[in-house]
């Protein structure tokens, strides 16, 4: 009786050995391995969140007065639960040292700050521009069914963010800032030039191969055609970003930042009407926004080639 005792007293602090024994338990598995326990890990964060939508539907069916917050914390334990934390619980499992394999370092100094806005600021025309080539893109009628499905899942979702974005005041600004901006590039940079880039560049060992095959992924989870193509290029921005500064922060903050100007966008009427925040653009702005677009990519590549020459000297 007396063990018993013991092994019940003794059983929390037994668990936590345990789970800090769990530590680098796949480090030396395969690849293949490790993504499928990145897999599990999602899988896991969905199922979760399925049973939290569960409930927030119900509480939706009797309140009336309070869609727009259950939004916003839908949208936040989706960024928690679904991407961030299997992000960093595969990296714990795969990783003796999780924080190098998440390229974890030390918060940027403002130079290396103030470079990436002014990368975020001028590659903003080129992701426009492109997103409104792309929207000009049709399937083959034979795939019909599949681009209706997913027109439908990018209404959904803009129709959520313009009712997150449609209250006016700084208190839903500043929330929306922190849920739609802050801890959802938290919660996909974690994932995607995280966890899964380590994962992707320790199989092919080309930097390359791994910011690309990302960025792809990466635009195509989204389940957003008509957006594909910009934000395939946003990731492959976001991957070179960690590439060159070997700081996952940098690319956290690029994509912050991105976010923080479309919520802003978003909540001002004046700011949609104008070309550089439009969905779409008129067709007689296409041809001196397109003018404005290349040379703002001009000067964002010889940003990006300072950044990259800074930080291979530092």
């Amino acid at each position: 009786m007396a063990e018993v005792i013991f092994f019940m007293h003794d059983w929390p602090s037994g668990l936590c050995r345990q789970g800090i024994g769990m530590k680098g338990f796949f480090a030396g598995h395969s690849t293949f391995v490790q993504l499928g326990i990145l897999m599990g890990c999602l899988l896991t964060g969905m199922f979760f969140f399925s049973l939290v939508s569960l409930v927030f539907s119900e509480f939706l069916t009797y309140s009336g007065d309070a869609p727009v917050r259950i939004l916003r914390l839908v949208q936040l334990v989706s960024s928690v639960s679904v991407m961030l934390i299997p992000s960093l619980l595969a990296a714990w499992l795969c990783s003796e040292h999780p924080g190098e394999f998440l390229h974890l370092r030390g918060l940027p100094d403002a130079r290396l700050l103030g470079w990436i806005t002014l990368t975020v600021l001028l590659i903003s025309p080129a992701i426009s521009l492109t997103a409104h080539l792309n929207m000009q893109l049709r399937l083959p009628d034979s795939m019909a069914p599949l681009e209706t499905w997913m027109r439908e899942m990018e209404d959904f979702a803009a129709e959520a963010v313009g009712k997150m974005t449609a209250e006016k005041g700084l208190f839903p600004l500043l929330t929306n800032l922190v849920v739609i901006a802050l801890f959802a590039a938290l919660a996909e940079e974690f994932l995607f030039r995280g966890t899964l880039f380590s994962l992707i560049w320790k199989s092919f060992r080309s930097p390359h191969v791994a910011i690309w095959l990302t960025a792809v992924i990466f635009s195509a989870i989204h389940c957003q055609f008509y957006g594909f193509l910009p934000r395939m290029l946003l990731g492959a921005y976001l991957g070179y970003l960690l590439c060159w500064t070997k700081n996952l922060w940098a690319p956290v903050f690029a994509h912050f930042l991105n976010n923080a100007v479309v919520v802003a966008a978003l909540s001002n009427r004046s700011l949609q009407e104008n070309p550089f925040f439009a969905e779409e653009l008129a067709p007689n702005d296409l041809g001196w926004f397109s003018a404005v677009a290349g040379i703002a990519l001009a000067l964002f590549a010889g940003c990006m080639w300072r950044i990259y020459t800074e930080n291979k000297t530092a």
